[in-house]
């Protein structure tokens, strides 16, 4: 049982509530991804689906509003969708008619979700090494994360998936550690929601099952009390799976397996820019996922990184060289190697799956950000082994570790709300050389606001970008929203605008055109790279 310091849970307690209201503050900055709309549509399109098994006069009200919306994504009813839904639900509920409310109500429900993973989080970590500076450590790692970060407020796809991982990780160390019927379904109900939000999560529930059988097999005891927890969770996890997507009910089977299908043969028929050349996102390098996580990491968590791989591996190779030890699959000799064991497959299965597959690698790596949190806890285990190296010199370990949280920090304060652009050095000083910036086009919520309110009269843009700017002016005010007027011919241009996004690989980011009677007039610049520009036209 871990004994509790009441004044150090105080300070934990403020530490979250500042969190919290951090993100309460800023959570409104944040302009609208490309697939917000969709994603808005899908949540409709479900909750029709649920209301189709009621009377006709409760669907008028859902088919108004997906009339008055583009197409959602084609493929949606294979979606885990459960999170859309909720927020459709809560639409209806609150009543909300402008678009600007609705997106800040996704926002919104976006970061709490995240913010609820942030201290599950810790509680995985104070429960494995009973320490609050650990702990603690591992929620800033993980808070200061700078595009792990700006995602927590705008990307309800992959950030919420990757909340619900952790959910699902702690659930599962509880059901190891418990073995009962209580853990059991809290377990696999929150597996059946994680995996509704993307299938590939399948393999994180899989996982826990094969060191729970491996558990009580070596331990000789494979009673009725000990199996049946493990046989009622496999049982309920695909019931509840099924009950938590209404877009599956009427053909539950074959639209799971057209889910996993598209899994592995996702192309959307794009590009992405990588390496300083557009590549095709139906077949990606197999290395793309593995140097944009390298890129995009601060150079700390990937030496903490490093250091707990090769503590992990060295305790292994250790086990199995005992001579008291008769079996293969014997390596465990605590909970806590266990778990570094579990991060580890956790993160290594799914970066091999894109690797060799091809899937899943475009936008950078946010497809795999559900892994990053067992990234960072083995960091925290690379620490850990640190710290009984340091011995009684520890605390000169823990400043520089707070040292070099510093810029980084201060990198995310100086770039609000762009955080999602960041690159560490590994990616060079001419990033945009290389690699996509900002593909979510959330850059384009500030150069609206800046271009309205330059002008007193209405003034019509151009986009040189592939990102929607019509979809970005849904979060702006009333007031800017009348006043600006999107066109699709640059000859009808007061205003160019450019945040270097384009999908058809046809244009080097750094090598779009403009013509010679507009002036640059306006640039969101981070680490001196422009992610998105604005020109005037000049008489």
């Amino acid at each position: 049982m871990i004994k509790k310091d009441f004044g150090k849970e105080l300070y934990i307690n403020i530490f979250f509530l500042i969190f919290l209201f951090i993100g309460i503050l800023i959570y409104a900055d944040y302009g609208i991804s490309i697939d917000e709309d969709n994603t808005r549509i899908i949540g409709f399109l479900s909750l029709k689906n649920i209301f189709n098994f009621l009377p006709q006069d409760f669907t008028y009200k859902i088919d108004e509003l997906i009339k008055s919306q583009r197409d959602a994504h084609e493929g949606f009813e294979t979606s885990g969708v459960w999170f859309d839904l909720s927020m459709a639900f809560l639409e209806l509920l609150f009543g909300i008619e402008e678009s600007k409310n609705y997106y800040l109500l996704r926002h919104f429900s976006t970061f709490l979700v995240f913010f609820i993973s942030v201290y599950i989080f810790y509680l995985i970590l104070f429960k494995k090494y009973k320490s609050y500076f650990l702990a603690i450590l591992g929620s800033l790692f993980l808070i200061l994360s700078p595009r792990i970060f700006a995602n927590s407020f705008f990307n309800n796809k992959d950030i919420v998936f990757m909340s619900f991982v952790i959910f699902t990780i702690y659930s599962g160390i509880l059901l190891l550690e418990r073995k009962n019927i209580k853990y059991s379904i809290f377990f696999s109900i929150i597996s059946a929601l994680m995996i509704n939000l993307r299938i590939l999560g399948i393999f994180i529930p899989i996982v826990f099952f094969l060191i729970y059988f491996i558990n009580i097999f070596y331990e000789k005891n494979t009673t009725k009390k000990n199996i049946k927890p493990l046989l009622l969770s496999i049982f309920i996890i695909p019931i509840f799976i099924i009950f938590t997507n209404p877009n599956i009910w009427s053909d539950p089977i074959n639209l799971l397996v057209i889910n996993i299908k598209n899994l592995l043969e996702h192309n959307l028929g794009i590009y992405t820019f990588y390496l300083g050349q557009f590549i095709s996102t139906s077949n990606p390098p197999w290395h793309y996922s593995i140097v944009w996580i390298f890129i995009t990491t601060p150079l700390m968590y990937i030496f903490f990184f490093i250091v707990g791989v090769f503590t992990i591996f060295k305790d292994l190779f250790r086990r199995w060289l005992e001579p008291q030890n008769n079996y293969f699959f014997r390596i465990f000799n605590s909970s806590a190697q266990q778990q570094d064991f579990i991060f580890l497959i956790i993160f290594l299965v799914p970066l091999f799956i894109a690797a060799y597959f091809g899937s899943i690698s475009y936008d950078g790596w946010r497809h795999l950000y559900f892994i990053y949190p067992c990234f960072l806890l083995i960091s925290i285990s690379g620490i850990d082994f640190l710290r009984n190296i340091f011995n009684k010199n520890i605390k000169y370990l823990y400043i520089l570790i707070f040292l070099l949280l510093i810029p980084t920090s201060l990198w995310m304060y100086k770039n609000h709300p762009h955080q999602y652009v960041y690159f560490n050095i590994l990616a060079g000083k001419n990033f945009n050389k290389n690699f996509e910036m900002d593909y979510f086009g959330i850059s384009n919520k500030s150069i609206l606001e800046y271009v309205a309110a330059s002008e007193k009269e209405n003034v019509k843009l151009f986009n040189l970008s592939t990102t929607d700017l019509n979809l970005s002016k849904q979060i702006l005010n009333e007031e800017d929203k009348q006043k600006i007027q999107i066109v699709g011919n640059l000859d009808d241009a007061d205003y160019i605008t450019n945040n270097f996004r384009d999908w058809n690989g046809k244009t080097k980011p750094y090598k779009f055109k403009i013509p010679k009677n507009f002036l640059k007039i306006h640039e969101i610049v981070v680490d001196n790279v422009p992610i998105n520009i604005v020109y005037k036209k000049i008489n």
